[in-house]
């Protein structure tokens, strides 16, 4: 019986192995199958794969072109740096090889979570993400990148390329002249969609860098960026380069050289630097101030700056995340170019321009003579700055002393329509469309139709505003009223409707109409008047030289990189004063007073000039709210003028002792007068 049983297996046993069998020869065949599917028919296909995969096609980025001041001292170049970046990769490889790649920086800046948070926030997922760079000059690189590229199994994915990197050699320097570059936006990506930009590109933001990025103008192409090219290499599977295979190289940006006078801008700054450290002394919300020189007869500039400063560095090597709080100061604002971008009143450095309106108006003459006795003689009775009055002045004296109530008399004779046509004729409220930066402010040279222009849309507002109220309130006690109450809430309603109306005729015409007190503040600089650094230099560069009023100026010559000359800029008129040649002539005479006069409100500053370098000037104090800047304009030489310069200094309490200081520094450099320079002033400011 046992026998029988296990003979009964045996058939069971068969049929079961030949299933096994079966099954192993299908799976064979299978196996076979894929093997012939992937080593015959798709051979050509994985071959190509397989070289695609080894072989990588790398951009080199070009370098941009260097940025020189007019004596050739270089401003901004590019140097080597060592860039590390990651590509993307599976979740599982990047933890492990961000926390490999953290531990070889051995930043503490570089964590693996802020290299992840890198990755993250990359806005160009197809693109690596940068992680770090370091300059090729640094005496760490050479040892951090023989560090990664010994660990590099550990860290497949991370390349390192060298690039050049913008360099600016004399930090800040030029600053907002030059402006700053960084990586390029999608907005800007969409913009340049022509122009083969790639998405991690960098770009001028500002300045000339900005200004003088790119352009392919019939089929010319100019500007600092230069044409990237690209290398064709064969790696190993750590991503190690084995071999080059084919090379277009990158062709540098052209250069660009500057009208700026090197040691001119150092001694604009330097001077900045120092009078703005004094003036914060006794007021310690000041920190600002812009300073324009410019050569009279062409409008180049010689000398641009504003402050606080803005090194263009800091936008390429890491910095501007540690100083992000000073950037973003809401009061210092750094990145705000004050020179073009910033508006002022100009205080009594206006004067000139009502002197020209009333000479040409023929209401006055140069020795016309009135008596100050402190203030205006019509309402509302505007006092001079000396509340004593100067007594007997005429213009030149007048201008000496900088006599509110002579040039209030003067305007008033004038009328404000012939002091708006003189200010417009020299530039005032208008940009000057300077060659080399952008946004450029207008300003305000104020009239009547502006007046009007500004306020009449601010009370029509108003009145709708105030329409509307009063029938939506009595809209609901209407509803709610009845018969008898409602014609007593009409006539109210009507009353409202009337008073309302009568305040809005009131107030319309005073602040639409031109009153007399606008005229008089106007002629003395004060009232609504504001105007850019730049443009208070271009109206005294044209009174300088005799009615000629240039576009200013910053770029001389674009060369490119073979040493041809792509583009020389040319002085360029921008209009022709009506003045006359007299007037202009009669007006620096009177401006020469306030430096040459014993009292003279800048007497004290250009003593000890020599003799045959006379300065034109004129000082200022301009209120604006509660607070007061110093304003300062100047020419020279007086006989034969060549340059010109205008300096704001804010929270300043004269213009004398804080801006002209700074102008008598410039003038001292620009005369080549060594022995002028940083000598200490006798005199203090009263105006």
């Amino acid at each position: 019986m046992g026998n029988q049983e296990r003979e009964d297996w045996k058939p069971w046993l068969n049929r079961r192995l030949k299933g096994y069998v079966a099954a192993l020869i299908f799976i064979f065949i299978l196996l076979t199958s894929r093997l012939f599917f992937l080593q015959i028919v798709s051979a050509q296909e994985f071959t190509k794969q397989s070289t695609e995969n080894r072989i990588r096609i790398n951009p080199i980025e070009a370098r941009r072109g260097d940025i020189l001041a007019s004596g050739g001292e270089v401003l901004a170049t590019s140097q080597p740096v060592y860039v590390i970046t990651i590509r993307s990769m599976s979740k599982q490889n990047k933890d492990t090889v961000i926390n490999n790649l953290a531990d070889l920086l051995g930043d503490p800046e570089l964590t693996p979570a802020a290299i992840s948070d890198l990755i993250d926030k990359n806005p160009f997922r197809y693109e690596p993400t940068e992680v770090k760079r370091i300059p090729a000059n640094d005496p760490a690189a050479a040892a951090l990148i023989a560090r990664l590229e010994e660990h590099r199994e550990e860290i497949p994915g991370v390349d390192i390329i060298e690039e050049p990197q913008r360099y600016y050699p004399n930090g800040p320097l030029a600053g907002h002249i030059l402006g700053y570059v960084g990586r390029i936006t999608q907005e800007e990506l969409d913009a340049h969609k022509e122009d083969n930009y790639r998405p991690n590109a960098i770009i001028g933001k500002s300045g000339i860098e900005g200004f003088l990025e790119y352009s392919n103008i019939n089929g010319q192409e100019m500007g600092l960026r230069g044409k990237d090219g690209a290398e064709q290499v064969e790696v190993d599977a750590f991503n190690r380069k084995v071999r080059d295979l084919v090379t277009l190289p990158p062709t540098p940006g052209d250069t660009v050289q500057l009208t700026i006078n090197f040691k001119l801008q150092q001694t604009l700054e330097k001077a900045l630097d120092q009078v703005i450290a004094n003036t914060k002394k006794t007021d310690p919300a000041a920190g600002g101030g812009a300073a324009v020189v410019l050569d009279v007869k062409t409008g180049a500039v010689l000398a641009m700056a504003s402050k606080p400063d803005i090194d263009p560095n800091d936008f390429v090597n890491g910095n501007y995340a540690k100083k992000a709080s000073y950037y973003n100061d809401p009061q210092l604002r750094p990145l705000f170019n004050r020179a073009i971008q910033g508006v002022y009143p100009p205080g009594s450095i206006f004067k000139p321009i009502t002197a020209m309106a009333a000479l040409s108006a023929g209401v006055i003459t140069p020795s016309d003579t009135i008596f100050d006795p402190g203030h205006y003689w019509k309402p509302p009775y505007i006092t001079c700055w000396v509340p004593s009055g100067h007594g007997y002045v005429n213009l030149n004296r007048a201008m000496a002393v900088s006599c509110n109530t002579y040039f209030q008399w003067a305007g008033d004779l004038a009328g404000i329509d012939k002091i708006d046509q003189v200010g417009r004729e020299f530039g005032l409220g208008q940009p000057t469309g300077i060659v080399g930066l952008q946004g450029e402010a207008r300003g305000i040279l104020p009239s009547p139709q502006w007046k009007k222009e500004l306020n009449a849309p601010i009370w029509d507002r108003w009145l709708k505003n105030q329409e509307a109220a009063i029938e939506k309130k009595y809209a609901g006690l209407l509803a709610a009223a009845g018969p008898g109450e409602k014609d007593r809430l009409l006539q109210q309603k009507q009353s409202e409707l009337n008073a309302v109306k009568a305040k809005y005729q009131i107030n319309y015409n005073f602040d639409t109409n031109w009153q007399p007190f606008n005229t008089f503040n106007t002629a003395m600089g004060q009232g609504d008047n504001s105007y850019t650094v730049i443009q208070l230099a271009n109206y005294i560069a044209t009174l300088a030289n005799g009615g000629t009023r240039w576009r200013p100026y910053l770029v001389a010559k674009i060369v490119g990189a073979d040493g041809s000359l792509k583009k020389e800029y040319q002085p360029e008129v921008a209009g022709k004063v009506a003045v006359s040649p007299q007037v202009m002539a009669e007006t620096r005479r009177a401006m020469l007073e306030a430096t040459q006069s014993r009292e003279g409100t800048a007497s004290f500053l250009f003593t000890d000039f020599p003799p045959n370098i006379q300065v034109g000037a004129k000082t200022g104090t301009a209120q604006t709210g509660a607070t007061t800047n110093g304003t300062f304009v100047a020419f020279a030489p007086y006989d034969n003028p060549q340059v010109a310069v205008a300096v704001v200094i804010e929270h300043a309490k004269h213009g004398g002792d804080s801006a002209g200081v700074v102008a008598r520094e410039v003038l001292a450099q620009y005369f080549n007068l060594p022995d002028v320079l940083n000598k200490p002033i006798n005199g203090v400011s009263v105006e």
